[in-house]
């Protein structure tokens, strides 16, 4: 019978922070509704729903990826930046449904500087 030990007391290293990272994906209400919700009594100006954001700087998360999972193969970051309204809606292969781009490249940034 194999046993594995732990030895509480040995240290052999650090364990890099950046191992901790986050990822945020189009699924669901990731996004639209979650993070991003233009419109919503929570979001600020921008659309940023402010109650998740105050919910996650604690966690101090050192990087966030983005696009990420299905998503990001058929994403195009050009997609998501300029002006909203002139960004192109298209087919969404992994979740079969429409993306709008109201939340891409540019509003992805602005919530990590946030």
């Amino acid at each position: 019978m194999a046993r594995i030990g732990i030895d509480l007391s040995r240290r052999i290293g650090t364990v890099d922070r950046r191992i901790f990272g986050n990822f945020v994906e189009h699924l669901g209400r990731c996004i639209y509704g979650g993070i991003f919700d233009e419109g919503s009594p929570l979001s600020d100006t921008a659309g940023v729903r402010r109650d998740v954001l105050d919910a996650v700087r604690p966690l101090r998360i050192p990087i966030l990826r983005w696009p990420d999972g299905n998503f990001v193969s058929g994403y195009h970051w050009l997609h998501g930046v300029g002006p909203v309204d002139d960004r192109p809606r298209r087919w969404e292969l992994a979740w079969h449904a429409e993306e709008s781009n109201r939340s891409g490249t540019t509003e992805l940034i602005r919530y990590c500087r946030a």
